[in-house]
């Protein structure tokens, strides 16, 4: 009854009047009989272990030891050795710890795709070192090749054998067409090469490079042949100043030589998920999942997508052993493969076990960077339930960064508990679950600056967030495990798991519903509002491409070269246009 004696002073003079206490009263007198819920609920952690939990966490982490260990066998992409060699590493290290782990098959895929050095250079007329990246499960160079370079030409019609073969081809990030790619490769060019995407005025040599996963599906006789380059921007604009400068008689042609380690190899390769677990002492059956996916892409180390989470999960699984944990339900501990491919591992997990999603609890799942746990967004039940949970944090733990102000955990009051974000955590809303990716705080710009970027460095980590997060999760999983029931399930929105993140991502960035490419409920102060979009609206085209499901909207901004990116609407039976910088456009591919 705390809230209740601070306001009842101010309220005196309304006591004369109970028709206006008593709408004030309500809402502090819902709030105290929330709180005297929760207390019902009784201490889920036995007496002195949220102590020890902090003190081991804290004074004792491991956290960085992990971190460092994982990336410096570098990036981890899914069908790579080195992702096979990562979860190796990820089961020893549970079983150092005493747990029982293994290795959880979710696919088998008939190619092995690796990268070893990308090395670029102009080296005539100038002589300048290019930063050069590809995307996953493209060709290699088979040594180094070194050619003229020219401008694709525009069409089918243009295409002069003899002038490019043995030549590299310079196009804008829009791919040519397949007829104009068909033909000169059959005429045998070298390789193409492509300004790199996503560079922006406040970081204008960024490069982000993807793949597609379904080539290891392929038969080795029908993988890519000829090499695709993406050169940083700077460089590339050096690049094609030369070529422009050499077509206006003005110079001579440049000369690159590229070596692109990259490699195909005959399979099968096993995917697997590393999975380890503490048994329940009460209910066994019952489970508290904590998990990271542990693969990345493949440009450079993976240390905040995903190694953070990854060894974040390795970490309160190490707390918990050490403090030797008894939960009352079992605590599961999940290094998810396929992530960045579109959450495949932890959905074949899912399926695996669908049977039995009823008696996991809760799902705690730590992706988007170094950054430390905050938040987690519940239902009001859900609250009632964690509050005691949570307060073990409040209660023990000072915020990494001194000059927060605020609760060092915050439980924040939603109506329901959706499956957007991108990450693993959707997997389990979709089977109607209550599974979050934590709320994140901190001085860490991860989607602008590493989110899947060649910056994703273990140097960008930071090793206090690191500490907490993993010791906040510890609390967290055994709290929730030792609660007297499973977490509420109502307000989860279950179904839907692929759209429903596309939908959740593109509705919270325009600030609008979306029914398929149609708008409503369109915000005044959201970018759809400024875009000119209303009530009724329809989207038609990103970039200059037809946009036909929400995952195009941010795969066509991307394409788009220089800064601003353009969107076509229509409207009855007129269309209309709007453009937002490209630096305003975050994009969206996993976690």
């Amino acid at each position: 009854m705390r809230l209740l004696r601070a306001v009842v002073p101010a309220l005196l003079p309304l006591l004369a009047a109970p028709s206006l206490l008593a709408p004030l009263m309500a809402p502090l007198m819902a709030q105290d009989a929330a709180v005297a819920e929760s207390s019902k609920q009784g201490d889920p952690l036995p007496a002195g272990m949220a102590e020890k939990i902090v003190a081991e966490g804290i004074e004792h982490s491991h956290a960085m030891r992990l971190l460092r260990d994982l990336c410096a066998n570098g990036h981890r992409l899914t069908g790579s050795d080195n992702f096979t060699k990562a979860c190796e590493w990820g089961l020893a290290e549970f079983e150092k710890m005493g747990l029982a782990a293994h290795l959880e098959q979710w696919a088998e895929w008939k190619l092995v795709w690796n990268r070893g050095a990308w090395i670029g250079r102009v080296v005539h007329p100038i002589q300048l070192d290019m930063y050069v990246a590809t995307e996953a499960w493209t060709a290699g160079t088979k040594g180094m090749q070194k050619g003229l370079v020219m401008m694709v030409p525009d069409s089918v019609d243009q295409v002069d054998a003899d002038e490019v073969r043995g030549k590299w081809l310079f196009h804008g990030r829009r791919r040519p067409s397949a007829e104009v790619r068909e033909a000169c490769e059959k005429a045998g060019i070298l390789g193409w090469v492509y300004r790199a995407g996503d560079p922006t005025p406040q970081f204008p040599t960024r490069v982000r490079v993807f793949g597609d996963y379904r080539t290891a599906m392929k038969s080795i006789d029908d993988v890519p042949t000829v090499p695709s380059i993406a050169v940083r921007a700077d460089d590339a604009d050096q690049l094609l100043e030369l070529i422009d400068q050499a077509s206006r008689g003005g110079g001579e042609a440049p000369i690159c030589e590229f070596d692109i380690q990259n490699s195909f190899r005959e399979g099968p390769i096993k995917l697997h998920n590393v999975i380890a677990e503490i048994p329940g002492t009460e209910k066994p059956d019952e489970v508290v999942i904590v998990c990271g996916h542990l693969d990345s892409w493949h440009q450079a180390q993976g240390t905040t997508d995903n190694g953070t989470g990854a060894t974040s999960t390795l970490e309160a699984a190490r707390i918990l052993a050490a403090v030797g944990a008894k939960p009352k339900r079992t605590l599961r501990f999940c290094l998810w493969g396929g992530e960045e491919e579109g959450l495949l591992g932890s959905h074949g997990h899912v399926q695996r076990f669908r049977a039995d999603m009823d008696k996991v609890s809760a799902v705690f799942n730590h992706d988007t960077g170094t950054n430390w746990a905050q938040t987690l967004s519940v239902t009001r039940k859900m609250a009632e339930q964690l509050e005691p949970v949570f307060a073990h944090v409040n209660r023990l733990m000072k915020a990494p960064d001194e000059d927060f102000d605020g609760e060092v955990f915050d439980l924040r009051i939603t109506q329901s508990v959706r499956g957007g974000g991108g990450s693993d955590h959707a997997s389990f809303i979709a089977a109607g679950v209550p599974a979050w990716s934590w709320g994140l705080k901190g001085r860490s710009d991860y989607f602008q600056y590493t989110w899947h970027t060649q910056w994703d460095t273990i140097d960008v980590a930071i090793e206090e967030y690191q500490r907490h997060t993993a010791t906040v999760i510890a609390i967290a999983a055994l709290g929730t495990a030792n609660l007297d029931q499973l977490l509420d399930r109502e307000g989860v929105s279950a179904g839907g798991g692929g759209r429903g993140q596309s939908s959740a991502f593109a509705e919270g960035w325009f600030g609008a519903s979306l029914d398929g490419m149609k708008f409503k409920d369109v915000k005044a102060d959201g970018r759809a509002a400024k875009l000119g979009v209303m009530d009724g609206d329809v989207l038609i085209e990103v970039g200059g491409q037809k946009v036909e499901n929400l995952r195009q909207i941010f795969q066509f901004a991307r394409e788009v070269e220089g800064e601003n990116v353009e969107f076509v609407f229509r409207r009855g039976d007129q269309t209309f246009k709007g453009a937002l910088p490209k630096s305003d456009v975050q994009f969206r591919r996993g976690g």
